[in-house]
């Protein structure tokens, strides 16, 4: 496949509630990303590393977030991403 959405879980949540989301996405792979990060700082890394290795396989990427997986992703985004020249 060439798209996949990346499912993110809120706090006390789990990546298998990405199977939710495959009959919704029926052309792309869903991917639950069970994080393990608490704070920011550690988010900033293990996020940016998961998005890099899943954005090398993958021509589209798209995001479903939820609560402070949401909140993770928005911050990464901004930091990491909207940073580059």
């Amino acid at each position: 496949m060439h798209k996949a959405v990346i499912y993110i879980h809120g706090k006390g949540g789990t990546s298998s509630e990405s199977e939710h989301y495959k009959a919704l996405f029926k052309d792309a792979d869903v991917i639950g990303f069970d994080y393990q990060s608490q704070t920011p700082w550690e988010a900033k890394v293990e996020f940016s590393d998961f998005f890099n290795a899943v954005s090398a396989k993958y021509q589209s990427v798209y995001i479903v977030a939820n609560s402070i997986g949401a909140f993770f992703t928005w911050l990464i985004y901004a930091l990491v991403y909207e940073a580059r020249p």
